[in-house]
């Protein structure tokens, strides 16, 4: 526990963590003088307390360190050449930046000379590692697609004024011109601005941009920075078809693909195409087979498998068909079963309904003989009567 209080109430401040890594940083060449070699960048040209504080960059990248040049000395540097001379290292913390600087103080300048990289050529490095970056994108797997998928690829190929390249490139392209969208657009290959502005416009809604002039010299106008620049931007492809094959200008570096000559590039189209074409066919070919083994697979299986079900829906039937054998007995017994008992309760209602009729003839038979024996006597009493009447007339009659 007390290791661990000592440890909480350990508290650094910022600068107290720069220094320790600053006294840490201990590199043998620091203790002594040693020679330096590398392109002079001037900085604001102020002195401070006998030193200028400028730059000293590599001739062939762009890491640099600060260097201090003495205030007798650096009249003596001119911006831009290569410097060699004796100097010793030191550090310098940067307190508000949280970072420990490596900086060079000039002792004895030893030799001054052009440097062989200019700044354009910086520059061009810069947009090299930049596209590299950025990625060089794959235009032929793009034409393929493009050709399997029967979406062909809209193409302008700028050209110069007077250029007669177009003819060049349709004649390689042979058959495969029906099938690209492909359009030639003339500009002045000689100027900054136009070649800019053509290639901006023209990137619009289209696929590849090509950028072609045939052989010659004065190609410097394609090692523009700002051309380089513009076209490193582009959505679409970039391709180039300059004809000049010992001199490759920043702008092929830059380009996703690069052609020597003009005819190269309409050659390259039209053997994508024929070899893209002849692929698909090779590849539809072994599509139908492959998939006409799997129909066939598919079709036995298919076989197979209602074979299964018809011996299964045989057996069930034979099963269902026994089943329903037993079962229409059953139903056959209760049912006869039913019929006796309902022709015997039948038969029972018969002979009380035969019962109850005769009781009831009965019943009538017995009161029709009350009737006839009543009518019997109610006839002798009329005939009691007239015989007394008569009697009773033939005694007064006398």
């Amino acid at each position: 526990m007390d290791g661990l209080h000592a440890a909480v109430e350990m508290t650094y401040a910022p600068s107290a963590i720069l220094n320790l890594f600053n006294n840490a940083l201990q590199v043998a060449q620091a203790k002594k003088l040693i020679r330096l070699k590398g392109i002079f960048v001037p900085g604001k040209g102020s002195n401070y307390n006998g030193f200028f504080y400028d730059c000293i960059r590599d001739e062939s990248s762009d890491a640099q360190l600060t260097l201090l040049v003495p205030a007798l000395m650096r009249p003596e540097l001119s911006p831009g050449k290569t410097i060699s001379f004796w100097g010793y290292i030191t550090k310098r913390v940067v307190n508000n930046g949280g970072r420990i600087e490596v900086q060079v103080v000039v002792s004895e300048l030893l030799e001054q000379v052009q440097n062989k990289y200019s700044e354009k050529d910086f520059e061009a490095l810069e947009l090299q590692k930049k596209k590299a970056a950025l990625g060089y994108r794959d235009v032929t797997s793009f034409i393929k697609t493009a050709i399997t998928e029967e979406k062909p690829p809209v193409i302008r190929v700028l050209i110069g004024n007077s250029a007669i390249i177009d003819s060049d490139i349709k004649h390689q392209l042979r058959e495969s011109l029906g099938y690209y969208k492909i359009t030639f657009h003339r500009i002045n290959l000689s100027s900054e601005p136009d070649i800019i502005r053509a290639v901006q416009q023209h990137s619009i809604d289209t696929d590849i941009l090509v950028l072609s002039r045939g052989g010659g010299e004065n190609l410097e106008i394609f090692n523009r920075i700002n051309i380089a620049a513009a076209c490193l931007s582009l959505k679409c492809y970039l391709v180039t078809a300059i004809g000049h094959k010992e001199d490759i200008t920043l702008l092929q570096q830059v380009a996703d693909k690069s052609f020597i000559v003009p005819a190269a590039f309409g050659q390259y189209l039209n053997e994508l195409y024929n070899e893209t074409i002849e692929q698909q066919q090779h590849s539809k070919a072994r599509l139908v087979a492959s998939v006409t083994a799997q129909l066939k697979a598919n079709y036995e299986k298919q076989v197979e498998n209602l074979n299964e079900k018809l011996k299964q829906l045989e057996e069930l039937k034979v099963r269902s068909t026994q089943e329903l054998s037993e079962g229409f007995a059953m139903k056959e017994a209760l049912l006869k079963k039913e019929m006796d008992i309902l022709r015997q309760g039948f038969q029972e209602q018969v002979r009380l309904a035969e019962g109850a009729k005769q009781q009831q003839l009965d019943q009538l038979s017995a009161r029709l003989a009350k009737t006839e024996a009543e009518k019997y006597r109610y006839w002798l009493l009329i005939v009691a009567a007239l015989v007394a009447g008569m009697v009773v007339s033939w005694v007064m009659g006398r």
